[in-house]
């Protein structure tokens, strides 16, 4: 009698959908390139007119090795998602974890391209550029009224409307300012917080909605420093790891070597570094190395 084939261990749905996820992260992180190519190209539309004709030839070069690149991401992306959605289903879990790695993998590295052009472009084009692109009523004239801070006790339906808005920008701003740390006194006079009309108060209520929502917290009591994890701390994790294993698998890692590396996670605070390799240390990735001046290094296990 022939023996009945075993019915394949199902994905978890939690695998798949955190998948599912980071794909959809990284497609908004593509979609929003796009936008940041199309602000260039309006900027150096701007330029002298004596200048036109040297851009012209440039960019033509610049717009064909751009789209290109695009269209290898889009390429990319579609791949994985045509082996999340129509292949998922039928392979069992073990199959699947033997491509995940590989696929955690890809994304991982199309996520750095997508950021490192998106930094390169962002030299060009100012913070502000890149919330209008989200949130253009900013410059509205019928939305004045977002610069005032509702009543709480009177309308506090239109009051947690308005935290909650301005808490998105305060988030994106930071993320698209590659910034982890927030002086609220110096946004003050950054657009378009310095439309705020009570700019003090409006800035401590909207960082407190970020805190309250477990994106941000304070670094002092006085509530003038936030620092805001527009990252998880697990995400940061992932990627000085994987840089860490390109760059110097068999050598110990120096937080300084992290400062002066050329990727996202350089600018981030030491104390958060700090954290990234005890989480590493507690995954079994790398082991904590301290050096005789009282720093800390991390090693790598290599298996």
């Amino acid at each position: 009698m022939e023996r009945q084939k075993e019915k394949p261990e199902a994905v978890p749905k939690e695998v798949q959908e955190a998948a599912e996820k980071e794909l959809e992260e990284l497609r908004k992180e593509l979609t929003r390139l796009k936008e940041l190519k199309k602000l260039r190209e309006l900027e150096k539309a701007k330029t002298a007119e004596e200048e036109a004709e040297k851009e012209e030839i440039k960019e033509e070069s610049e717009t064909v090795a751009d789209k290109e690149k695009t269209e290898d991401i889009e390429a990319r992306l579609d791949r994985i998602e045509d082996f999340l959605t129509s292949k998922l289903g039928e392979i069992d879990h073990q199959a699947y974890k033997q491509h995940a790695e590989d696929i955690e993998k890809e994304l991982q590295i199309i996520e750095r391209e997508i950021v490192g052009e998106a930094g390169a472009v962002a030299k060009e084009i100012t913070t502000y550029d890149l919330l209008m692109e989200d949130y253009p009523w900013l410059e509205e004239a019928r939305y004045i009224f977002m610069f005032s801070i509702p009543n709480k006790k009177t309308k506090l339906q239109d009051y947690e409307s308005w935290k909650q808005e301005w808490s998105k920008i305060l988030f994106d701003y930071a993320r698209y300012a590659l910034l982890h740390i927030l002086y609220l006194r110096k946004l003050q006079s950054e657009k378009p917080f310095s439309k705020f009309e009570n700019r003090e108060k409006a800035l401590k209520e909207i960082a407190q909605a970020l805190v309250d929502k477990k994106q941000a917290e304070w670094l002092t009591k006085s509530k003038e420093k936030l620092r805001i994890y527009w990252k998880t701390l697990d995400n940061w994790a992932e990627e000085i790891y994987n840089w860490a294993m390109e760059i110097s698998p068999l050598e110990p890692i120096l937080i300084f070597e992290i400062r002066e590396s050329d990727q996202a996670f350089s600018t981030l605070p030491k104390e958060d570094i700090e954290k990234i390799f005890k989480l590493l240390e507690k995954t079994n990735r790398g082991k904590i190395i301290k050096l005789d001046d009282g720093q800390i290094s991390f090693k790598l296990i290599i298996e």
